[in-house]
C-alpha cells in the first residue's frame, strides 16, 4: 500500500500524523520519502527527479547505506 501526504509546511507534520501511519501500516516495513515541493522547478529537473525517483524506489536497501548506494546510483545513471 502507498501513499502520500502534502502539506502546505513542514509544520504540518504533527504527531498525529505520525502516530496515524504507524496505525496504518503497524510492524509492516515503510519509508518515508520527503521532497521540498518546488512549483518552479523546470521540466527537466522534474524529469530527472521522477527518473531519480523510479530508480531508488525499486532499491530499499538505499535508506541503509548511503555512501554504497549513492555510488550505486550514480553508476546506474550515467548506463542508463
Amino acid at each position: 500500500m502507498n501513499a502520500t501526504f502534502h502539506f502546505t509546511s513542514a509544520q504540518e507534520i504533527t504527531t498525529d500524523v505520525i502516530q496515524a501511519i504507524r496505525i496504518a501500516y503497524q510492524e509492516k516495513p515503510v519509508s518515508i520519502y520527503v521532497q521540498e515541493y518546488d512549483p518552479f522547478a523546470p521540466e527537466w529537473q522534474i524529469r530527472e527527479m521522477r527518473r531519480r525517483e523510479a530508480i531508488t524506489g525499486n532499491r530499499p536497501e538505499c535508506f541503509l547505506d548511503g555512501d554504497t548506494v549513492m555510488s550505486e546510483l550514480e553508476n546506474e545513471l550515467e548506463t542508463a
